[in-house]
């Protein structure tokens, strides 16, 4: 019995140790890589600062910092004083409807988060209110009103009432027997809520990236957009430093809210605001006397270099807030709170946006630098006469693969098909993309609205589905730098800076074809400053800025001005600037209307299964 007895409480220890390892080993290899000398989170080159350095310098990733603190310290504020008092009116007085009182202060906490920052959302775009601090600020004291009741409200249910009523016995006010008397009590509970608003605030990221505006970023909005184009100890820096943050706030709420409060707990808070601080002091400021240009990008898109010139030259400010997703674009202007002045959507998308109105026409006598564009990407079918859009990129959707690994060529969508290269295979997490390869493969174009070659083409997506290691639309260059997956399909701008990293990284286009994209400069129905939004247009496309741009980001160029100022192994480097011949059977993705149903059902099935 004895060794049984010793046993069983040995396997639990084991089972916890087990489960911990689980839950905080992620947090773990985070802050460890927030360490890594390699800019590669996956490649381990020994200790050091510098991502720390280069996160505390970094403009916008600070703003964005500078912007979470601001919007939850007034969160914070607002919050625990609208709070504490409903938990003393509750605890004090017979509130008629009580129960029906009670039900609302706990649905924020029930209904998920997603539904709350639609719903939200929807509100302030029937009611007009623009997006940005305000809308984000205000959803925010909806749900953490909730909480502020929760930890002061069982803080006062100890309270002895009896101790406010021997205060006016022996003179003293309502409002001095609620500071003197009822305040000090509570206090504790009250710091714990705050604290706890404080975290939860700083943290959030659902409901916020709805009600999020122009210059209303915040920090996890902005880890989330730089996320999407590969995971750099950059970001592992400044997630470790909000991390540690958080868990001292929540540490610090505990012992508060439990009646712990000593030195500890204060030194705790005095680090973690200290930590905050000196963070939120870094990057770089400048008076913006011209005016401010928001815009609405996709990540890795406009190198920072470019940003810091356009608002010295202009004395602007630039507000800039990433996307992920042509449809995250969409329903961001189709909610009608969010005012950009320039957007970069891809050419099926321009389509959408003009056949919706939320585009304006561009004043194309004011952008000289037109005539820089190699007049290849003007007058597309999606826009012929460029009157809404400007091409900014360029690029194409095809394989990239470890030369290292795989020995024998690589030409055809059919080597992502073949049995040997089970869990070595990366495709992309977007219908069009995937639907469109294997339509391709088979003959058929990607743009096909017959049901049964659609059909087909994700009969293919299903066989090849458990040779697939990952569905990944932005750290599939990770991926392959890591050595983790050998074949991936992807976008050709990150792989052509994957390829100048490790020359053991190839690309081709596909001897079926693939897509071929164009993003293009946009200024949308309601943009605030039409005139800077113009003017940025133009700057972007001089032919030393378009090279700069083109340099920085991997992505090829439109502006045949630039070329002679390109980088000579970006130039010749086959995913930037493929083979003019490599390009003949590539298509431009199309907007298909209802057709696009049948694409979103055959994916949802090959996803499911």
């Amino acid at each position: 019995m004895r060794n049984r007895r010793s046993f069983i409480p040995s396997a639990l220890g084991s089972l916890t140790s087990l489960v911990y390892l689980f839950l905080y080993a992620p947090i773990v290899v985070l802050v460890i890589l927030s360490f890594n000398r390699s800019r590669f989170s996956t490649i381990w080159q020994g200790f050091s600062l510098h991502w720390y350095e280069l996160a505390w310098k970094d403009k916008e990733l600070i703003a964005a910092l500078r912007m979470s603190l601001i919007i939850a310290l007034v969160t914070t504020l607002i919050a625990t004083t609208m709070g504490t008092a409903l938990a003393l009116a509750l605890a004090r007085y017979r509130v008629k409807c009580k129960q029906a009182t009670e039900a609302l202060i706990y649905l924020p906490v029930i209904i998920p988060e997603i539904v709350i920052g639609f719903a939200t959302a929807a509100l302030f775009g029937l009611l007009g209110v623009s997006f940005g601090v305000r809308t984000i600020i205000a959803a925010h004291i909806a749900f953490a009103i909730s909480y502020v009741v929760f930890v002061v409200r069982a803080r006062i249910a100890s309270f002895d009432w009896t101790l406010e009523e021997a205060a006016m016995d022996l003179g003293a006010t309502p409002m001095q027997t609620f500071l003197r008397v009822t305040l000090p009590i509570i206090l504790p509970g009250i710091i714990s809520a705050a604290l706890l608003v404080f975290t939860i605030s700083l943290d959030d990221f659902v409901i916020t990236s709805f009600v999020a505006g122009p210059g209303a970023s915040t920090l996890p909005i902005k880890i989330y957009s730089m996320v999407k184009t590969g995971v750099t100890p950059e970001i592992n820096a400044i997630s470790t430093v909000l991390l540690i943050a958080t868990v001292l706030l929540v540490l610090l709420s505990d012992n508060l809210s439990s009646g712990k409060a000593s030195r500890w707990s204060m030194a705790t808070g005095a680090l973690t605001v200290g930590l905050l601080l000196f963070f939120a002091f870094g990057g770089q400021s400048h008076t913006a006397s011209g005016g401010q240009l928001n815009v609405f990008i996709w990540s890795n898109y406009l190198p920072d270099t470019v940003i810091a010139e356009f608002e010295q030259k202009f004395q602007a400010r630039l507000n800039v807030e990433l996307y992920d997703s042509n449809e995250a674009l969409l329903a961001k202007l189709q909610s009608g709170g969010a005012q950009y002045d320039i957007i970069v959507p891809s050419d099926y998308m321009v389509t959408v946006l003009k056949e919706q109105g939320l585009l304006e026409e561009l004043a194309l006598d004011e952008i000289s630098n037109f005539s820089n564009l190699d007049p290849q990407f003007t007058g597309l079918p999606y826009d012929p006469e460029n009157r809404y859009s400007v091409p900014y990129g360029w690029g194409t959707t095809g394989i990239a693969y470890r030369k290292d690994k795989i020995l024998e060529p690589v030409e055809s969508w059919a080597v992502m098909l073949e049995e040997r290269y089970k869990d070595r295979i990366a495709m992309l997490d977007d219908v069009r993309e995937t639907l469109g390869a294997m339509l391709k493969y088979r003959g058929h174009s990607l743009n096909s609205i017959d049901e049964q070659e659609i059909a087909e083409a994700a009969a293919l997506l299903a066989r090849q589905k458990p040779l697939v290691k990952a569905y990944d639309s932005g750290g599939f260059d990770q991926l392959l730098l890591s050595g983790d997956v050998w074949l991936a399909q992807a976008y050709s701008g990150q792989i052509a800076k994957a390829m100048m990293d490790n020359s053991n990284i190839g690309y081709v286009v596909p001897k079926e074809g693939c897509t071929f994209f164009v993003d293009n400069l946009c200024v949308p129905r309601n943009a605030g400053n039409k005139a800077l939004a113009t003017a940025f247009i133009n700057f972007v496309l001089e032919a030393r800025v378009a090279a700069e741009i083109a340099n920085g980001t991997g992505f090829s160029s439109p502006s045949k001005a630039a070329r002679p100022l390109i980088e000579p192994q970006l130039l010749t480097n086959e995913a930037a600037y493929p083979a003019p011949e490599a390009l003949q059977k590539c298509e431009l993705i199309k907007e298909l209307g209802e057709a696009i149903n049948i694409y979103d059902r055959w994916w949802t099935a090959v996803k499911s299964k």
